[in-house]
């Protein structure tokens, strides 16, 4: 994993920013293009805010040093985004809903594999010791 930036360095801020507007864009684009619903700045800026938070949290676990808790964490966001986009495809009412319940689904999926893979590592490191 040569591709991801060491702990504690300030690559971490810069990969956050971006995957916070890829995946802003991204929400934007099933939001609005996909579903066609009609552009809200408030829906807009709600989504802005959940892919900013969501790609914050994750690189500051990446700063700590879980770095496969990252990968699989933004894997799981990837993975939702494309199954909300799959979802959404001619839907209207409750099930445009359900897409982004389904997205949660798998941004807390790669999140909660992602911890029990570090955990499992952690373990590996302290039974060497």
């Amino acid at each position: 994993m040569r591709f991801i930036p060491e702990e504690r360095s300030a690559h971490w801020w810069l990969l956050a920013g971006a995957s916070s507007l890829l995946f802003s864009v991204l929400l934007w684009i099933i939001r609005f293009l996909v579903l066609g619903q009609p552009f809200t700045g408030m829906h807009a800026f709600r989504f802005m805010v959940l892919a900013t938070v969501l790609s914050f949290l994750f690189s500051f676990t990446g700063w700590v040093g879980a770095k496969r808790l990252w990968l699989l964490s933004n894997l799981g966001t990837v993975i939702g985004l494309l199954l909300m986009a799959v979802n959404s495809r001619d839907v209207t009412g409750w099930e445009d809903l359900v897409s982004f319940l389904v997205f949660l689904e798998a941004v807390a999926a790669g999140f909660i594999i992602g911890l029990i893979v570090e955990g499992v590592f952690l373990v590996m490191r302290l039974t060497k010791k």
